[in-house]
């Protein structure tokens, strides 16, 4: 619902599409900087302009971190411009 890129993913490992490596790196370390932790994956891994970071979920996880680590990939992404402001 935040409009990210996630693919077709039905698995507990959901990637985030995020263009640039360098975005994806700075998007890692800035949810590592809000308390959630998350993969990257670059290039050659991934092709050019797709790299992407991966979140994975686990059956242990409560709604409230769930919760929170939504907010905090919402700012992030914000942040890096992988959601752009509503305009009105």
């Amino acid at each position: 619902s935040l409009g990210l890129d996630t693919g077709e993913s039905r698995t507990p490992v959901v990637p985030v599409v995020v263009g640039e490596d360098q975005a994806a790196l700075r998007m890692v370390q800035r949810l590592h900087e809000e308390g959630v932790f998350v993969n990257c994956v670059l290039s050659p891994a991934t092709p050019p302009g797709r790299a992407l970071i991966r979140t994975s979920l686990m059956a242990t996880h409560t709604p409230a971190q769930l919760s929170r680590a939504l907010d905090a990939i919402e700012k992030v992404a914000r942040e890096v411009g992988l959601i752009r402001p509503v305009s009105v």
